[in-house]
């Protein structure tokens, strides 16, 4: 009764679980918690499409969002209804993110969210882990925008974690881990950084059309814009991109994708 005010420092954080499942391309388990949502629209194409939707606007520090996905003798597409948007951090507090993918018994999974815009103090860990069988494939793609250079942002302070494990029938066929936290002007613009570059993407494929993907990315790479390189080796094909503007880079993944016979391109990136 003293007139004394307690205040709470504690910030709310956002939360979100989205998990799907198919199973002989019928949809098997849909839960969804918290900011995170699964649409799942209708899809004239091959492959049924998941549009995962985080209604909380973005992740900033202290925030976690998990993401599952099992197909099963299915063809499964997912990817994200706009950009991810990692806002600045008013503490030291790391935002998460889990992705896990499951492909078996000859199915076909295919990651291909839109771009994560790292903004300047932003705290972000990623993690995604990936188990497929011999039967199936697995295509994964990820991008990274350096800061918002639309409002003339260039990324001083930061924090990004991610991690990548990809393994079939059980054994690791491919793992890499990339951190973003000091010196952030001298990696971002050192040649054996990002170059310069306002986007980077890395795109790993593992399944039985190796060779075919391949092909097909090798006869589109000369026409792109971007700085591009891909390797294949021990059964796995790795992509990595630099572009100078984030448009052309967001171009040049579209003419990646449409290049893949028989791939389809998620229709919330042609809007």
């Amino acid at each position: 009764m003293d007139g004394t005010v307690t205040l709470t420092k504690t910030l709310q954080r956002s939360r979100g679980t989205a998990e799907v499942g198919f199973r002989a391309s019928a949809l098997d388990r849909l839960y969804q918690s918290g900011a995170a949502k699964a649409l799942l629209p209708r899809s004239y194409g091959a492959a049924q499409e998941v549009v995962l939707v985080n209604t909380a606007g973005g992740i900033t520090g202290g925030d976690a969002y998990q993401y599952r996905a099992v197909a099963d003798a299915s063809r499964v597409m997912m990817t994200t209804q706009a950009a991810e948007r990692a806002y600045r951090s008013s503490n030291a507090d790391i935002a998460s993110m889990d992705v896990q993918l499951t492909a078996r018994n000859g199915a076909s999974l295919f990651w291909l969210p839109q771009e994560t815009i790292l903004f300047d103090e932003s705290r972000l860990g990623r993690r995604i882990e990936i188990d497929l069988d011999a039967d199936s494939e697995v295509l994964a793609l990820e991008s990274l925008v350096f800061g918002r250079h639309a409002m003339g942002e260039r990324l001083q302070k930061c924090h990004f974690t991610d991690r990548w494990r990809i393994r079939c029938d059980s054994q690791l066929v491919h793992a890499e881990a990339l951190s973003i936290q000091d010196d952030l002007p001298l990696v971002l613009g050192g040649a054996a950084g990002a170059g310069g570059a306002q986007m980077a993407a890395t795109l790993v494929y593992v399944g039985p059309r190796l060779e075919q993907v391949h092909a097909d990315l090798a006869a589109v790479l000369p026409s792109l814009a971007s700085r591009v390189g891909c390797s294949v080796w021990q059964g796995r094909l790795v992509l990595r991109l630099l572009a100078a503007e984030t448009m052309t880079g967001k171009a040049d993944l579209s003419h990646i994708l449409h290049s893949m016979r028989g791939q389809q391109v998620p229709r919330v990136w042609q809007s």
